[in-house]
């Protein structure tokens, strides 16, 4: 993840350094506040970011505990973003790997309303409904519609696409909508979004989605959880 903008109207990110509770060296990661008992701010996990803090702009090398036998500093401390309204922006993922190429559905057959879409595979399970489609190929190319309900392998919209829908259109979605709350679930290395799955996991503001290709889609997202924002869980 990469800071993108604030929702108060900055580009500019506040930095604090903390002690941490965990080996890291991944950057663009998102960290969670200090729990009680605990030593230091925690890495969020893929299904959860209760009490987010922020994402990491350097990494925390090795974590350590234990007294040196050379009397080094055994804190590691990184380097947060902790604006409460930031807004990052996440590679959309295919899978649990980060870069995966986003899932291809292609169309068999489309209504003559431009209100439905029959895919080579399932819209359903994991269901799609209430997330975007965007048409990577055919004559709505670059355009996206929000699925309202799906059935096996048909998606339907209440607003039409412009042109009827072909055999061998080609489109991805995005796994959320934007402007709600959705629960994510974020790649194994904490960095992406993966727009496979039916809304699972942890909660983000999604703010948009910003699409390419099927490796080069992203995601805009805020904490739904922020422990500044005077509404910690």
């Amino acid at each position: 993840m990469e800071f993108a903008y604030d929702l108060s109207g900055g580009s500019t990110t506040f930095l604090k350094k903390y002690q941490v509770a965990a080996s890291n060296t991944v950057l663009g990661v998102p960290y969670l506040q200090n729990a009680n008992a605990g030593t230091g701010i925690v890495l969020a996990t893929t299904t959860g970011a209760a009490n987010s803090l922020g994402v990491n702009v350097d990494a925390a090398g090795t974590y350590v505990t234990a007294q040196q036998t050379d009397n080094s500093d055994t804190q590691r401390l990184t380097t947060v973003i902790v604006n409460p309204h930031a807004v990052y922006k996440a590679l959309l993922a295919g899978s649990a790997t980060s870069g995966a190429a986003m899932v291809l559905y292609t169309a068999t057959s489309g209504g003559s309303d431009g209100l439905t879409i029959v895919m080579d595979t399932s819209v359903a399970s994991p269901d799609m409904d209430e997330t975007y489609f965007f048409c990577l190929s055919g004559t709505n190319v670059g355009r996206r519609r929000k699925c309202t309900s799906t059935s096996s392998t048909t998606a339907t919209f209440i607003v039409a696409w412009p042109f009827d829908v072909v055999a061998g259109d080609t489109f991805v979605s995005c796994g959320f909508t934007p402007t709600q709350t959705e629960a994510l679930t974020l790649t194994t290395d904490l960095t992406g979004i993966r727009s496979d799955l039916a809304p699972t996991g942890a909660a983000y503001n999604c703010v948009e989605a910003l699409f390419d290709s099927r490796t080069s889609s992203y995601g805009l997202i805020s904490f739904g959880d922020h422990c500044f924002s005077g509404r910690p869980t």
